[in-house]
């Protein structure tokens, strides 16, 4: 078993399709940090400007004579307070000292306990349903509870782990958990389909295995060329992430690895460090990308056009997505967890209004489809002689 998985190994390094895929997987993957430079990023200095307009025009949309009254008032006052703490915010991270400006701390506060008391503002504003213009403050002007709610949870994650807001969008920290959710999502399967796409066809069309003796299983060459396409997909990865993260490392702020991340579990969105989180979506990307690759390289030989194979890839991939058109009925959809940051955010859960859509359900999930692979191709290959076109491995008498 090892000298065949040393001469298949040798056998696809030595394929120039796979050397020029995994080297222009290697510089994208190592050159991102500074490919994402070069777009424009919204610093959140700019978002809070919009929000401190918002925030004044929504008192002109509103008529005078609704703020008559007790509730009219209070609704006024968290308005206004509102409004007043969006610009302390926004002063605050224009000078980039971190949470407090020093020896301005009395007039401009605290960065995270004025976005808490604005979102505890808005908490107010939601249940104040007796307000006159309630449904314009609902349409117009207020975040949805959920989502403030999760802010709360995201300013007590900042105090918990002793960080200041980022201002910087351009920070190693955040451009590696772009990077990442960007590789997680669309890279990694673009890679591993256009890397496994034809090497099983070629296996069998060019009659490699003949060298090594015959009969060598199907299946066990399936599982051979799965696993190493597998190991070299995320051994490039690997490096290409620390590459361009190291190169960040250099021409920006470094951030924090320990910023919070939100990550949806028990129904709830929650907050861990940004290491936590990048390795939760390396995780669950592993075992996705091997099931897919074990599909692939399987369809390759079914099929034996590249062509076709990619483009069932795609479809497996973007399946989840029928569930727009049809109720899905269970969270245990496999589909789902193809979508793999939508999992983890919470967002798929929310799409589909299944809150049973979690990221711990995936290992369980994998272990399943990997049996049932198994069997498949078992049976399928049980029909696929091994023995091709008649050849024979050369006798020395």
């Amino acid at each position: 078993m090892k000298k065949l998985i040393k001469w298949n190994g040798k056998l696809m390094l030595r394929d120039w399709k796979t050397r020029l895929l995994l080297i222009g997987f290697f510089v994208f993957l190592g050159s991102f940090s500074l490919l994402y430079r070069q777009q424009n990023v919204t610093l959140p200095e700019v978002q809070l400007r919009s929000e401190y307009s918002d925030a004044h025009q929504i008192f002109r949309m509103i008529p005078d004579s609704h703020f008559e009254g007790e509730v009219g008032q209070e609704v006024q006052l968290r308005l206004g307070r509102n409004s007043t703490l969006i610009g302390l915010n926004r002063y605050i991270l224009s000078q980039r000292e971190g949470n407090t400006i020093d020896g301005w701390e009395e007039v401009v506060s605290d960065y995270l306990n004025n976005g808490r008391e604005m979102a505890e503002n808005n908490l107010f504003l939601h249940e104040a349903t007796e307000f006159e213009s309630y449904e314009l403050l609902q349409s117009v002007y207020l975040p949805s509870v959920a989502e403030t709610q999760q802010e709360l949870a995201f300013y007590n994650a900042l105090e918990d782990y002793g960080l200041d807001i980022e201002w910087n969008p351009y920070a190693s920290s955040q451009i590696l958990e772009q990077q990442l959710e960007l590789f997680i999502t669309t890279i990694l399967f673009i890679v591993i389909a256009l890397l496994a796409g034809d090497h099983f066809t070629k296996e069998q069309m060019k009659n490699y295995s003949v060298t090594q003796g015959i009969p060598i299983p199907i299946k066990r060459q399936w599982r051979i060329r799965s696993s190493l396409l597998w190991a070299m997909t995320w051994g490039v990865a690997l490096i290409g992430l620390l590459c361009s993260y190291l190169i960040s490392l250099v021409f920006e702020t470094t951030g924090s690895l320990n910023y919070p991340s939100d990550i949806y579990i028990n129904q709830t969105v929650s907050y861990i460090p940004l290491w936590q989180y990048a390795l939760l979506l390396l995780g669950m990307g592993m075992i996705v990308s091997y099931l897919f690759l074990l599909i692939i390289t399987g369809l390759s030989w079914m099929i034996r056009n590249v062509y076709l194979t990619l483009f069932v890839t795609a479809g497996l991939v973007m399946f989840y997505t029928i569930w727009q058109f049809f109720t899905p009925v269970t969270g245990w959809q496999p589909s789902f967890y193809t979508n793999i940051v939508g999992v983890v955010t919470g967002s798929s859960a929310a799409q589909y209004q299944l809150p049973g859509i979690e990221f711990w359900r995936l290992p369980l999930i994998g272990v399943g489809v990997w049996l049932m692979l198994e069997g498949v191709f078992h049976y399928i290959f049980s029909f696929i002689p091994t023995q091709t076109l008649g050849l024979k491995r050369r006798e020395s008498k």
